[in-house]
Formats: C-alpha cells, structure tokens, sequence
C-alpha cells in the first residue's frame, strides 16, 4: 500500500487488494472485510458513576482499550490523516465529544496506561462550566484544565462553539459557529487539529465543503456506525462507531469490527 493524494492536505491509502470478491453483495460493500479500512470510534464520558447510554466506566474503557491492542489495532491521532505519510495496519481513531472533565480526571490515566491517543472534539462556548445543551449536563474543561491533558497522547479538535445542531442554522451562521471556536483556541494558546464533529454526530443538510475549505478545515466527522473503507471518498462525512455505556461487549466488538449491517 502506498499515499495517494487525492486531496490536498489529507492523506488516503491505496489498497493492494481487489474492490471486493466477485460473490459478495454490493449492498455489504461498506462492510470492508477485505479492504484497508479506518475506525473511529465515538466516546463522550468516562465516570465511575455509570455506565449509561453518554457513559462508560474506567473499567469499561480499560477493558476496551485492552481488547483493542490484543487485536492488533494501531491508535492514531486525526492529525495523522492529513500528515501524508502512510496509515499503520488496522489504524484506529478514539474519539470523545465535548471536553468533559472526567476526560481529565478518568480517561487520560487510562489512555496512558495503554500508551493510547485520542482526540477530543470540544465545545468552547462552555469551556469551564457545563454542558448546557443536556439537562443535567457534565463539567466541561476549563482552559487550565484543557493545557493538563497530555499532548503526545490527546489532541484537541472542533466540536462548535454553542454545539448547535447545524441542520437548523444557515452557512453564515455555521461559518460564525467555527470562526468562535477556532478563536477559542488562539485566545488559550491551545494547540488544535483542525478538523471537526459535527454537533449531535449530524451532518448539516446543504454542502458545507467551500465553507470548510475556507476556514481550513479539510475533515469532518459524523456518526453512521460504519467502517470507513480506503482511501477515504468522503472526507467531510467520515464515520464514527457510538460507543454506548450501557451496551455489551459482545455489542462493542460486534461494531468495532462490522459496524452497521444496512
């Protein structure tokens, strides 16, 4: 396998295999069995008060993670897919949504111990405060908080600034949204991967891809629960895998390595 560039500034990998055997069904291509794929899979809070539907535990994440390695995938970090320098075998993307403290306080120890990256996806407008958007919502991390996290294993990337839905705004209001959140990070001297998720793992129903372009942002993330084959066609819609608090992990390992089957 080798680059190929496709699109500038992202990098794709050109599989040295068929498209897909002659006796396989078209509506299971996403599937990807036999072609070089790349997993996102999709956190949000890591707490010893769950599990639940936005909440795994420590002990989860541990077990997960430690099942990842033993199987053989590779961490990356978002910036990776735009570096231009080849993907490892079996590549694997962590993501969590949103800045939580926990994220600080609960997954960061168990990300080192693991030597795992991740990205995490922040809102900025609460930085500090809580997730207005939840009843109940979690502490977010405050700007302090965010320079604690260790940089050789978390990267900070775009989760919007008010984490509006952006099927409901129109693209000047979009465009304010990202404007404030990149701002966020040259005001805190943070370092960011520009590259987003897009509020509630929604993406927006009119193209956005001129937008994007514009402010710099070559990748946005979206939920589907599907395997991402390679090279990547579509970069502002690739897919993350939700990982639920409350599902088995029989269900964790089912999605991880088929994703959806329709």
């Amino acid at each position: 396998m080798g680059p190929q560039a496709d699109m500038p500034g992202v990098m794709t990998i050109t599989p040295a295999v068929p498209d897909r055997p002659h006796w396989w069904p078209a509506r299971f291509a996403h599937l990807a069995f036999w072609r070089p794929a790349l997993r996102v899979l999709c956190y949000h809070q890591v707490h010893p008060g769950g599990p639940n539907r936005f909440t795994v535990t420590p002990q989860q994440l541990d077990q997960q993670l430690g099942y990842l390695v033993g199987a053989g995938f590779q961490f990356i970090h978002a910036r990776d897919l735009l570096s231009g320098n080849p993907l490892p075998e079996r590549p694997l993307l962590l993501t969590f949504d949103d800045g939580y403290v926990d994220n600080l306080e609960h997954a960061q120890p168990v990300l080192q111990q693991h030597g795992a990256k991740a990205t995490i996806f922040i809102v900025t407008a609460y930085a500090g405060d809580r997730a207005q958007w939840n009843t109940d919502g979690g502490p977010l991390m405050s700007p302090r908080q965010l320079h604690e996290l260790d940089p050789k294993l978390i990267e900070l990337a775009l989760h919007s600034h008010w984490h509006r839905a952006f099927g409901s705004l129109s693209p000047d209001e979009i465009e304010d949204d990202l404007q404030e959140n990149l701002t966020f990070f040259r005001e805190h001297d943070l370092n960011v991967t520009p590259v987003l998720a897009y509020p509630y793992g929604s993406r927006p129903p009119h193209p956005l891809q001129a937008l994007m372009a514009r402010l710099g942002i070559p990748l946005a993330f979206r939920l589907g629960n599907r395997l991402n084959r390679l090279p990547i066609a579509s970069p502002y819609e690739i897919q993350r895998i939700d990982v639920r608090g409350d599902a088995s992990d029989r269900v964790f390992r089912r999605k991880l390595w088929i994703g959806k089957l329709s």
